[in-house]
């Protein structure tokens, strides 16, 4: 038996098609498949299984095989086993669009109940037979969950996301020699049409929930976690969870998962988004409905309300008040808004609502000429639609998502409840030391939702934050020490740290020294918590700071290397890649480090 394994079209560098899609590869069909590059399709073509395919009806197979490939010197891989996972490959794989299976004899339908029984016929599998063979091709789960933002973009209701979940089911076996519109056409343009653009979507289904800046790229998330955990049992970890992105493709993925996040909101973030898998439409229908009806009355009564003359300010929220227009409008409906969200915190229902409300209050700093009530309801709708469309989608994909855990919490000291020994794999991005400020993304839902006892204290503990100055007399006592030092264990830290000491920028190189700190103890907890021979990917930039006239380069990367081989975490493979555009902090390249457990 033989695969193909063609890649997405929409793949942007050469990592991704030479390196990430052929390690997945290799990590879930094991040491006994022999990877072999397919630089091009036409050549297969030319030899034995696929000659045999050439011509047939309806959808000639040569025709499928060439749509929509990818960019490159590389189109996909192929390799013989004995037997392949498809349901495994189907729902797991990220950078692979679509799989060929090819066997001699039997029937299609009788291969097709043997190794995928799972898939639906013309809709994410199609069947071919020639003389002497029958072929699979099996569309992976990621296409159509990457596609499915698309749908959200335009169905206004349920019943439009019921029609458009099934064009996209359908799309990529009846559609194939349909003509798209130009990308660039801004009215007529039809669903299809935005199927056949070449991007990577990263905001489909509830990776929309809430904004969040820095996101990891779901797709990169779910060829990492392959990589390193291509089995489907045991507990994945981002112990720098950000806003869930890691956490909900392992949900998807079928892989148990917890994050680690300091960040209350961000973890608020991470939870709806996995638990909206498993609510009931139904419910969260009745009880959205019955809260926008509550938010509406409730609005009325604010409105006749006279203005406070006079309200007792918090620290934050006077700092709050400076940042954002319109604040002594929004904050009193805010908290009516909150007072009458049903159940509590933790309940997921309470908790879809209380993100939503979050997420208004984003917009609404933005837009502050909007209604609020309007502004929520036009977000908790998006939302709802969202998880309806996932559900239509689920139809035909059969995905049953895992249980997801989030705690706030600090990777450099974890969670008990994250016991020694008992993670299996580790993906995560730690923060780039000077790179973005996510407390000022965050801050006005923070305070109006009380969601910290403390922003300052909270900026204080959040690694990597480029708005903390450092007391100097500890952070020097701290790099003169001979403890766990950083300086000490890498040549490289020592030489950049003090670079910029010299160039008299002691914030950068007290900043620069207490990520390298901060790093050190995470990785000692990442230590920790994971099983014997466990594996981690780490994904960490470099910083350019000028000095003298010309940008000094940081390897975070090489440093970070040698401070995880320090704590029992080794490198077995790297990929270093360039960034394609300029990011806050200069970071321009960027590494990701394959770590196994001593």
């Amino acid at each position: 038996m033989i695969a193909y394994f063609k890649l997405s079209n929409s793949i942007k560098s050469k990592h991704e098609a030479a390196d990430l899609a052929r390690l997945e590869l290799e990590s879930l069909l094991g040491q006994a498949a022999k990877i072999q590059t397919v630089n091009n399709f036409i050549e297969e073509f030319a030899q034995e299984p696929l000659r045999a395919f050439i011509n047939g009806s309806p959808n000639r197979f040569q025709d499928v095989v060439a749509y929509e490939l990818p960019y490159g010197r590389i189109q996909g891989y192929k390799t013989e086993l004995d037997n392949f996972p498809v349901p495994k490959l189907a729902r797991r794989l990220a950078y692979t669009r679509e799989i060929y299976i090819v066997d001699s004899g039997s029937e299609p339908d009788v291969l097709l109940s043997r190794i995928f029984p799972c898939g639906k016929k013309d809709m994410n599998v199609e069947t071919y037979k020639a003389d002497g063979y029958v072929l699979l091709r099996v569309i992976v789960n990621q296409y159509y969950l990457e596609k499915s933002q698309y749908v959200s973009k335009l169905s206004r209701n349920e019943q439009e996301i019921e029609s458009n979940a099934s064009v996209l089911l359908h799309y990529p076996i009846s559609e194939i020699y349909r003509i798209p519109a130009s990308s660039t056409l801004s009215v007529g343009k039809r669903l299809q049409d935005y199927f056949a653009i070449r991007e990577e979507p990263s905001l489909y289904l509830t990776h929309y929930m809430h904004p969040y800046k820095g996101k990891f790229h779901p797709r990169m998330a779910r060829a990492l976690l392959n990589i390193v955990m291509p089995q489907d049992d045991g507990l994945v970890m981002d112990n720098f969870a950000g806003s869930g992105t890691l956490l909900v493709e392992a949900s998807l993925m079928g892989l148990r998962n917890v994050g680690v996040e300091i960040n209350p909101l961000s973890v608020l973030m991470s939870k709806v988004k996995c638990e909206c898998l498993f609510l009931s439409i139904k419910e969260l229908r009745r009880i959205v409905a019955d809260y926008i009806n509550r938010l509406r009355d409730q609005g009325t009564l604010l409105a006749k309300e006279p203005e406070p003359t006079y309200e007792v300010r918090s620290v934050d929220e006077v700092r709050l008040e400076r940042y954002m227009a319109g604040f002594s409008r929004l904050a009193p409906s805010i908290r009516a808004a909150q007072r009458l969200l049903p159940g509590k915190h933790g309940d997921p229902y309470h908790d879809f609502l209380l993100l939503a409300l979050s997420g208004t209050i984003s917009d609404m700093t933005r837009r502050t000429s909007v209604d609020f009530v309007q502004a929520f309801e036009n977000r908790v709708l998006n939302l709802y639609r969202r998880i309806c469309l996932f559900k239509a989608l689920n139809k035909t994909l059969g995905i049953v998502p895992a249980r997801s855990m989030a705690y706030v919490g600090d990777a450099r000291s974890l969670p008990k409840s994250i016991e020694p020994g008992t993670i299996a794999a580790i993906v995560n991005s730690p923060p780039y030391s000077v790179a973005l400020d996510y407390i000022k993304n965050d801050f006005p839902q923070l305070v109006l939702l009380k969601l910290a006892n403390s922003i300052n204290r909270l900026e204080r503990d959040m690694m990597g934050n480029p708005r903390v100055n450092y007391d100097r007399h500890d952070i020097m006592k701290r790099m003169e020490s001979d403890t766990d030092n950083p300086l000490k264990i890498s040549q490289k830290a020592d030489i950049s740290v003090s670079l910029l000491m010299e160039a008299g920028r002691l914030k950068e190189a007290f900043r620069c020294f207490k990520f390298f700190d901060d790093m050190l103890a995470a990785l000692k907890e990442m230590h920790r918590s994971l099983e014997p021979s466990g594996r981690a990917a780490v994904v960490i930039g470099r910083n350019n700071f000028k000095v003298n006239g010309k940008y000094h380069n940081v390897p975070n990367d090489d440093i970070i290397e040698q401070l995880a081989a320090e704590v029992g975490l080794n490198t077995y493979c790297r990929i270093d890649r360039e960034l394609q555009k300029t990011s806050a902090g200069n970071i321009r390249k960027e590494a990701i480090l394959f770590l196994k457990k001593s």
